[in-house]
């Protein structure tokens, strides 16, 4: 998501045989990202998606066969522009099988079609120039197996470091867990508690059966009366525990005991058997579990997008590759950028959607969040300030080490104008600095005042990247592609400033009294016309 919106599929073959399901797969605006990346359905069922283009740029989905490159596929056609046109923009490759047009902002396209009969992992993806990269999911063709049946829960409170015996205390409240999946959110208890599930289980035949437990903290499993897995102790994370045991066909007694201490709370139980895949018995489901079909998993880092209006919104929090002083600012026109108030330098840039505050409003609030849009750039790839006094400019540019701030910096915070428009101060050197960014069109234009004496060899470093090349006016800058908590994004973009020189990795400009910056993106991501 990484991190994205997860949302899994599951309905049964014979719920299948008797009407089509109906699945609906949106597009989030300004995020270039489908409402659904991951979706699960039985071999051969009859299927019909809903495809809902609630963005205000044009957007595919495209299906292809599993292992298929999709985002080489899409990008190939760059290489005949002309003739993907004509096609709408449609990969000209066999491993195609399903997609829909090209659908305009605010439509929907149906599409109705057979599940394919080979279980496997069938990706699909947006093919408009330059969406594939963030914008693919999974359709997952798998056979799941049987459910738990009349699930109960018992739910204890009490302060333990490992598994009580259950048998001497009573319960504090017990009941029916109505959708028949293990989970955890009874009386909004967050910590100092214990759950003991019961349910049935019907084994479809003889044969060996494997069963899947992790939790955070201890659990412990029985299938009919006998312990098969134990992971008992408060743990920092939940690791899967694996048990295996031979069944005769009919129902079995299942129970899971459990507690929770403090910290996280998770509880990943599973089972798979020689006919059906590994199926999740829980609400929440394991990373690292191989499964294919479960209800659907909250995500808590996302649901509370913060749309920006006719003014800049300013967010100050803990922001994915910002630092632990990071300032994110949305601007009107979908710029965004989140400022580092260590390394006194803006440290991403981004277009579209502008931040979820899910994250640090839900649950315990911990974590960083990344940015919500497209197309993230970082125009220097690590930690690192605005400005140096260099031997000569081909001299190696300082690095900050994690969480630190710039030598020679003092923070002075910022100053919103009357159109809350923010501009961040900071002294270098007992120089002041004002960083200010504005929108331009279809650029995002950035304007550093510097007052006071600057020292002699100062450069300020525009840019830097693996490649940067002379374009007309502006330089062209390729960073290479880079990773942050599931965006995934190839960084390049333009940069045009007065004076600026390339030396090495780095574009710099001789410090002075104002510097002016415009950033632009990809012609195929700064004007979707259609």
């Amino acid at each position: 998501m990484r991190r994205t919106l997860l949302a899994l599929a599951l309905f049964t073959t014979a719920a299948a045989a008797a009407e089509t399901e109906v699945f609906t797969i949106k597009t989030l605006p300004g995020q270039m990202r489908y409402d659904v990346s991951d979706l699960a359905i039985p071999p051969g069922a009859q299927v019909k998606i809903v495809f809902e283009n609630t963005d205000d740029m044009p957007h595919n989905i495209v299906f292809f066969q599993p292992g298929t490159d999709v985002v080489a596929v899409a990008n190939k056609q760059m290489e005949k522009p002309e003739e993907a046109l004509k096609r709408n923009w449609l990969p000209d490759d066999p491993r195609m099988w399903l997609h829909s047009g090209m659908v305009n902002p605010k439509e929907k396209e149906e599409i109705v079609f057979k599940a394919p009969e080979k279980p496997g992992i069938y990706p699909f993806v947006c093919t408009f120039p330059g969406h594939a990269l963030a914008m693919q999911g999974k359709l997952r063709i798998v056979t799941a197996g049987p459910q738990l049946t009349g699930l109960k829960f018992a739910l204890y409170l009490g302060d333990w470091d490992k598994l009580p015996d259950f048998s001497k205390l009573q319960p504090h409240r017990e009941g029916a867990i109505a959708d028949n999946l293990i989970q955890i959110n009874f009386d909004d208890y967050k910590n100092q508690y214990a759950l003991v599930y019961t349910g049935t289980l019907s084994a479809p035949k003889d044969g060996e059966y494997t069963f899947s437990l992790a939790c955070d903290d201890g659990g412990r499993l029985f299938i009919d009366g006998k312990k098969l897995i134990e992971h008992d102790g408060i743990h920092p994370s939940a690791q899967i525990r694996e048990g295996k045991v031979k069944l005769t066909a009919g129902e079995h007694a299942y129970r899971l005991e459990y507690f929770q201490a403090a910290g996280e709370a998770q509880v990943y139980a599973a089972w798979r058997g020689a006919d059906f895949s590994m199926t999740p018995l829980s609400k929440w489901v394991h990373p690292k579990s191989k499964s294919g079909a479960v209800a659907k998993k909250e995500d808590k880092a996302v649901g509370m997008p913060i749309a920006v209006g006719k003014e800049p919104v300013v967010y100050r929090n803990f922001i994915s590759g910002a630092g632990n002083r990071g300032i994110a600012v949305g601007y009107p026109g979908g710029f965004n950028i989140a400022w580092s108030a260590e390394q006194m330098n803006v440290a991403l840039l981004w277009r579209g959607a502008f931040m979820d505050a899910a994250r640090h409003w839900k649950d315990r609030g911990g974590g960083a969040q990344p940015p919500l849009g497209f197309d993230v750039l970082r125009p220097a790839p690590e930690p690192a300030p605005a400005f140096a006094v260099l031997p000569s400019p081909d001299s190696e540019w300082p690095k900050l080490a994690k969480n630190t701030r710039a030598e020679g910096c003092e923070w002075k915070g910022y100053t919103l104008d009357a159109k809350r428009f923010p501009t961040f101060l900071y002294e270098w050197n007992g120089v002041k600095v004002a960083d200010r960014f504005e929108v331009a069109g279809g650029t995002l234009v950035r304007t550093l005042k510097l007052t006071g004496t600057i020292p002699a060899g100062a450069q300020f470093r525009a840019a830097t990247g693996g490649k940067i090349v002379a374009a007309g006016a502006a330089f062209a800058i390729d960073g290479g592609k880079f990773g942050l908590d599931g965006i995934n994004s190839e960084n390049k973009f333009s940069v045009a400033v007065d004076g600026a020189k390339v030396a090495g990795r780095n574009l710099l400009v001789p410090a002075r009294a104002e510097i002016k910056i415009t950033y632009s993106w990809p012609q195929s991501h700064a004007h979707h016309g259609h």
